[in-house]
């Protein structure tokens, strides 16, 4: 359903490589303010993976690593992973090996080549195998360019499906489009597996502590039929694609979820959902940052996602009716339903949705709004 890139370096990636595991890091500070809501942010982004999705790797200094496929479901686990040559992957500070100052690495999902290509793709330094070179502009794999743009320190980039495929191809072409046997590896099996699970406990106002905890808790469960979101996603067997924090400019700003949908067994996506999230009330500047965003999406996203082999133009007006605004909080104030009143956009108004929590029984509940 989807792919991914994780950032690795030169002393994480043969651990990868030998022990058929991802990992990401945990949140950098080990107390403080903030730091649930920067767990809940590291832990929304790997639950954008699911079984059987693509995952290539990022090493820093040398390029594109690929093709991977996971085989498990995203993880925590604390245990060190002992790769070769007395170098891990730690996952506490109490491992019995931890060295000081070393990445701390918790957050895993199982991985295996498919296929192993050897050769790399760099970023920008040799045209022939640059990821952003003469035959590849920054449009085509616009997520990688915009968050290294952008400068963000994510540990997982989110490619749409015509991204993954180019980057693919590339390595592809760097390899002569010839997989390499696989090297040594002794795959790794958790012992202390733990499930990744939001706090869902709510403030005296029955709002999430931090609005990464609702997001977090949406991409994990956008694709389950049973866990409501129908009401504003629709069938959601017809998604086939989802991301979470996508940037939306150079300039600055994100969509907090995006869902691309299309009919089963349809290659080309029909229908954009963009969804932004508010832990508190909706209010009227927040449809108008809606409205701006799909602007932006009429004009630049819809480009790279429905691009067509026969290279078709979709009309302006085509590109605005694909999108579908969702803006949920958990209250909706009056000003927001008099702007949403007022919206102008084509047939595809946003929708308006409140959200209640039940922490004891893990679950989200959505109620739509009508204005």
């Amino acid at each position: 359903m989807g792919a991914h890139v994780f950032i690795v370096d030169s002393e994480t990636f043969p651990v990868t490589l030998y022990r058929r595991v991802a990992a990401v890091v945990r949140e950098k500070r080990g107390g403080g303010r903030y730091a649930e809501k920067t767990r809940a942010d590291v832990l929304a982004d790997l639950s954008c993976v699911r079984e059987g999705d693509r995952i290539f790797f990022y090493e820093v200094d040398k390029g594109f690593h690929g093709v991977y496929k996971a085989v498990s479901t995203p993880f925590i686990d604390k245990d060190e992973i002992p790769g070769q040559h007395g170098v891990y992957l730690f996952g506490s500070r109490d491992n019995p090996h931890f060295v000081r100052n070393s990445l701390i690495l918790p957050n895993r999902v199982l991985i295996r080549p498919e296929p192993y290509l050897e050769k790399t793709v760099n970023e920008w330094r040799s045209a022939a195998r640059s990821a952003f070179g003469r035959f590849t502009s920054a449009i085509d794999l616009r997520s990688i360019f915009y968050k290294k743009a952008l400068g963000r320190g994510k540990s997982i980039t989110h490619l749409f499906p015509q991204e993954e495929k180019k980057l693919t191809d590339l390595l592809l072409k760097v390899n002569n489009g010839i997989a390499g046997p696989e090297p040594d590896s002794d795959p790794y099996q958790p012992a202390h597996r733990e499930q990744i699970r939001f706090d869902l406990r709510p403030t005296e106002s029955g709002e999430v502590k931090y609005e990464k905890i609702l997001e977090g808790w949406i991409i994990q469960n956008i694709d389950n039929p049973l866990a409501g979101m129908g009401v504003f996603l629709g069938d959601v067997t017809d998604i086939q694609s989802f991301a979470n924090y996508v940037p939306v400019s150079i300039a600055g700003g994100n969509l907090d979820v995006l869902v691309l949908h299309g009919r089963q067994g349809a290659r080309e996506t029909d229908k954009i959902t963009i969804i932004e999230l508010k832990k508190g009330a909706v209010a009227d500047r927040d449809i108008k940052q809606l409205e701006d965003y799909v602007r932006w999406s009429a004009e630049n996203l819809t480009k790279v996602i429905t691009e067509r082999a026969d290279r078709t133009e979709i009309s302006a007006h085509s590109r605005i009716e694909m999108i579908q605004p969702v803006l949920i909080g958990k209250h909706i104030a009056d000003s927001a339903l008099r702007r949403c009143g007022q919206y102008a956009f084509g047939s595809q108004s946003p929708i308006l949705v409140t959200y209640t929590v039940n922490s004891d029984a893990y679950t989200v509940g959505f109620q739509v709004v009508g204005y």
